[in-house]
């Protein structure tokens, strides 16, 4: 491979060899004008070393091997006749210059097809191109996107440090209470099963009896203290049990109503950023000073109130979720 092309680009092959093949044609054809002109024999041998070439290169060429052949029995016809008369110049035949011609329209077809078959391919690897920018692109957007949730990720986590770190009390734990009062007769036991059932307890004929001998208070606040307790995420093997120790020890919940209340908020914006992202709406969101904010489809920041208002309420998006 040619050190001037080390990536072997077809184009400079041929472009080279081109130059070569015009380069030795003329170099032979001016030998031959030489020779004819000092009167000294054609023959293949003299026509070869005076144009720097070998004598096969000269048999590959069916014009050049005629014309050498042609004027070489020339000579012999003119050494016969003892003619004295110099050797004229010898131009080329019509027929031989007419064969040149066409070998030289034939190589510039195919030098034609070979540059457009390249154009062709240039297009394709061009088109790929394409693509891959249009992937990488993508890809540059979707990192950014995680960047956003990962630094609001982040946020989140230090505002729980934070909260507590400022309240060391805020876990489930055990308060025993000695004095024990009978459940009141005017309870809703439909609503406490309920309540019960929400917890994801199974009751038994143990808790039934547990829960006979508490006031409604207690047993709210032992449901209410299992539901503290089962959101720190800490392991449960039974929450049967786990409730039926709530109710023999007295568990009281460690929120307030207003952190409570706090608390059912964030959850329904979890749920609801959730099933907005999911349906394509949003993409992000973040807390300021204002509210909470979300970044829509369009990349444009909106007020989570002002999504409201328009109509993508939680519930809106429940049911479009159950189409």
């Amino acid at each position: 491979m040619p050190k001037g092309n080390p990536g072997g680009n077809p184009d400079i092959l041929m472009a080279t060899a081109e130059a070569k093949r015009k380069d030795a044609l003329e170099r032979t054809e001016k030998a031959i004008a030489e020779l004819i002109k000092s009167g000294s024999n054609i023959t293949f041998k003299s026509v070869a070393e005076k144009a720097g070439v070998s004598v096969p290169y000269l048999y590959k060429y069916d014009e050049l091997k005629a014309r050498i052949q042609h004027l070489r029995e020339q000579q012999k016809k003119q050494v016969r006749k003892s003619s004295r008369k110099p050797q004229s110049f010898q131009p080329a035949s019509d027929q031989s210059k007419a064969v040149l011609i066409y070998n030289l329209k034939e190589d510039n077809k195919k030098l034609r097809e070979e540059i457009n078959q390249q154009k062709k391919h240039i297009e394709v690897v061009q088109g790929r191109l394409y693509e891959l920018s249009a992937v990488a692109q993508e890809n540059q957007k979707l990192k950014q996107q995680l960047e956003r949730t990962t630094n609001e990720l982040n946020l989140t986590k230090v505002e729980l440090d934070k909260y507590l770190l400022s309240n060391p009390t805020a876990h489930p734990k055990v308060t025993p209470i000695n004095a024990k009062r009978k459940i009141n007769n005017s309870i809703d036991k439909d609503e406490l099963k309920s309540k019960i059932s929400d917890l994801g307890v199974r009751m038994n004929a143990k808790l039934y009896k547990i829960i006979e001998t508490k006031s409604e208070a207690e047993v709210n606040d032992a449901i209410k203290a299992v539901e503290e307790y089962i959101a720190t995420g800490k392991k449960v093997n039974s929450k049967a049990g786990l409730f039926r120790k709530a109710l023999e020890e007295n568990w009281i919940p460690n929120l307030t109503d207003k952190e409570r209340k706090i608390a059912s908020v964030s959850d329904e914006f979890s749920e609801w950023f959730k099933l907005a992202k999911e349906q394509g709406l949003v993409q992000a969101s973040q807390g300021t000073k204002e509210g909470i904010i979300v970044m829509e489809a369009t990349g444009e920041w909106t007020p989570l109130t002002v999504m409201l208002e328009k109509g993508w309420t939680l519930e809106y998006l429940q049911q479009r979720s159950e189409r």
